[in-house]
């Protein structure tokens, strides 16, 4: 599972690029300024972040990028089927930017929302930038990282989410329905007059469309009467002689006959069905000429009963369906009219929602307080790989108050802050208060690596993780890295030689200029080429530089023929 190709157009100095990724690690490298931020930019805006127009090339009217996935159906495959987008083959996370402000998004060729998009991509891939550095010094993080370490806690949690949607929900029912004795009263008298109104109306079901067959048959009446009288004048009393008078004369001459063969006799009497069908007929297109004459009072009280439905209907919604607002404004009225008792119930079962929220809250306190102990070793263990084997690291937890006196909230009731010593004999103190930007970089990729043992998301994206590290500390950093490249796809943007000697696959990002234009390029590098980039990385091109790049090469076992 992983992202496998991207292909970039027109996105800043990039005219056209397609990039083809690797299982493993991914090491993106090039002189400052060359372009490296764009790749990333790139990806991102493939992933459904934020776009900016000024991304777009200059001197051309669109932006574009796709994101090719392998193998990763089966992570979003309820979000592809209830988007009814085809699960076959490759997925493809393709964003398009127009200067007129456009903003596209497709997948799998679906036009889709960027909320879908970003929905998809967030399973997907996790990117970590500078921006990640920052936010692991804010406290009101913290939380949600140590929540990510422990299977269990997640369903505890949804627990308490629900119990605190249910506890707010009667906080404000109780609110909406009981403001003070004013409020109570004037409402009363609004709902009371709403429903008089809507019960004086009477509008039965159906009523509508009645009124509106009758008003158009009385607008047309004058052609209804003359097509019935028409039809009656043919049928009956016609000078030239009518239909029935004409079928009681065959009648007659066949009946004259039947002595002579019966089937004339048969014949006589269908003619005389007909007759009795016809008169019949007849005295129904009698009846709708009575019934068709025009009543100019009959219309008005038509357009009266009409405009009144339309009224309630644009007040109240529609009235003749099934009385929504009717019964809502009812069971309001008798709420309000019940209001003591009504109050007493619903803050009894508010409180009851509370207590079982509190112990919800504290269940899942208890959780996370294991899990926290099991998270502080794993951190340790990894900061020790990453230099740090002197510091110390913890997760620290505000008390559990009683249930009168803490907050509670849809995450339960705890506040967490990491803390850490860097060095032997230094007290622990938060985390962002101490840590320097080397420090902070090797704590990210500490929970980086524990997050990648748990499985999920395929590909991570590191973009200059070894900000304020080197030296030892690089390769340290390195090795980490390479150690979440067994377990997931790593994409590393990174100046340091030590990562880019550690890559399955190394791309060098470089910016080229003519008279007219500058455009970044991205090629892999193999062989002697790639020796010349690490040795870049690592201060030069000296022989001396280019043969500690080839054992740096050879020690991380990705020297490439």
């Amino acid at each position: 599972m992983m992202l496998s190709r991207l292909t970039i157009t027109n996105i800043a100095l990039i005219d056209a690029l397609e990039v083809q990724l690797a299982p493993g690690m991914n090491v993106l490298s090039g002189e400052t300024g060359a372009g490296k931020s764009i790749i990333v930019d790139a990806m991102n805006l493939a992933l459904g972040e934020r776009a900016d127009r000024e991304m777009i090339r200059t001197g051309t009217q669109k932006a574009s990028v796709e994101a090719w996935f392998t193998g990763v159906d089966g992570l979003v495959a309820d979000i592809l089927a209830q988007q009814e987008i085809s699960p076959e083959g490759d997925l493809v996370l393709a964003r398009e930017l127009s200067v007129s402000g456009k903003n596209t998004c497709r997948v799998n060729g679906v036009l889709t929302t960027l909320g879908v998009l970003k929905q998809i991509s967030d399973r997907l891939v996790d990117i970590h930038g500078q921006h990640e550095h920052q936010s692991l010094l804010h406290e009101k993080n913290h939380l949600g990282m140590l929540d990510s370490t422990d299977e269990r806690i997640d369903p505890a949690r949804r627990n308490v989410a629900r119990a605190y949607h249910e506890y707010t929900a009667l906080q404000k029912r109780l609110r909406s329905l009981f403001g003070d004795e004013g409020d109570r009263e004037r409402r009363i008298d609004v709902l009371q007059f709403q429903i008089d109104e809507i019960r004086a109306a009477n509008i039965s079901a159906g009523e509508e469309d009645t009124l509106l067959q009758d008003k158009k048959r009385m607008n047309a009446a004058e052609s209804i009467m003359d097509a019935l009288s028409g039809a009656y004048e043919t049928l009956y009393d016609s000078e030239t002689g009518s239909v029935l008078a004409a079928l009681k004369d065959v009648s007659a001459r066949l009946q004259g006959i039947s002595g002579i063969d019966e089937k004339f006799g048969a014949m006589a009497g269908r003619v005389d069905e007909a007759y009795y069908t016809l008169e019949e007929a007849s005295e129904s297109v009698r009846a709708g000429m009575d019934e068709s004459r025009f009543d100019p009072d009959a219309l008005e009280e038509m357009e009266e009963r009409l405009a009144l439905i339309g009224t309630l209907k644009r007040k109240y919604g529609d009235p003749e369906l099934d009385g929504a607002y009717l019964k809502q404004a009812e069971q309001e009225l008798a709420d309000l009219i019940d209001s003591e008792a009504l109050i007493e119930k619903l803050t009894d079962e508010m409180e009851s929602k509370r207590k079982t929220l509190y112990d919800l809250s504290v269940k899942l306190s208890e959780l996370r307080r294991e899990a926290a102990a099991g998270f502080e070793q794993k951190i340790k263990a990894q900061l020790n790989d990453l230099g740090m084997a002197a510091g110390q690291f913890n997760v620290s937890f505000g008390e559990i108050k009683a249930i009168d006196e803490c907050a509670l909230g849809a995450s339960g009731i705890d506040s967490v802050a990491f803390y850490i010593s860097a060095n032997r004999g230094e007290p622990a103190k938060p985390l962002r208060k101490v840590a320097s930007g080397g420090e902070v970089s090797r704590i990210m990729l500490a929970l980086k690596n524990v997050a990648a043992n748990k499985g999920g998301i395929p590909t991570m994206i590191f973009d200059e993780i070894d900000t304020g590290i080197s030296g030892r500390m690089a390769q340290a950093v390195a090795e980490k890295l390479k150690s979440i490249a067994s377990m997931r796809q790593v994409i590393c943007v990174t100046h340091l030689p030590q990562i880019a000697s550690m890559a399955d696959k190394h791309f060098l990002i470089e910016k080229n200029s003519d008279e007219t234009s500058t455009t970044t390029t991205l090629q892999p590098l193999q062989g002697e080429t790639r020796v010349r980039e690490v040795a870049r990385l690592a201060g030069g091109e000296s022989s001396v530089s280019l043969q500690h790049a080839r054992e740096m090469l050879q020690s991380a076992g990705t020297q490439r023929g």
